[in-house]
């Protein structure tokens, strides 16, 4: 099985923030949104199997193109009533997962920004490898740029 923890530790090419909020997905959203700049929009509902019965998670994405290298950032609800998507490093009290890909800001810089947020209560880097959700957050980023691609190919 080491092949395959190499695997998703080269596809680990982005960091993760957990956040603790009151406030329901798309509220939060709202509130990123203004403060950061972005524009997150809903992106797709993760159907995750558990033991039991699967869980769903929305997702908020949004793709900064501005700069010379684009970064992409998603809002992942963590915490569902049916279940949990990151379950390690404390992350399965946290309410959200922030998925921010390599070409911005670095996540202790996004990190700051984040606790200054009111709608945030609480918010901690997570290592993605460790968090319990790895195999989910790198097929949602295979998800996205697969619909990128998809995307480019229809404006042609």
């Amino acid at each position: 099985m080491q092949w395959l923890e190499a695997d998703f530790a080269d596809a680990c090419d982005f960091e993760l923030i957990g956040i603790g909020s009151h406030l329901p997905p798309h509220r939060l959203t709202w509130e990123l949104n203004g403060l950061l700049g972005w524009q997150l929009q809903f992106f797709k509902v993760l159907n995750v199997p558990q033991r039991k019965e699967s869980t769903n998670h929305v997702v908020y994405r949004y793709v900064d193109e501005s700069h010379s290298s684009s970064c992409s950032v998603a809002l992942i609800e963590n915490r569902t009533p049916s279940g949990v998507l990151a379950r390690f490093q404390g992350a399965a009290q946290l309410d959200y997962l922030l998925q921010i890909g390599e070409g911005g800001l670095s996540g202790d810089e996004w990190l700051s920004q984040l606790k200054s947020c009111t709608a945030v209560v609480y918010a901690q880097m997570l290592d993605p490898l460790h968090s319990g959700a790895m195999e989910h957050l790198a097929l949602l980023d295979l998800a996205e740029t697969s619909s990128l691609h998809l995307e480019g190919n229809e404006k042609k």
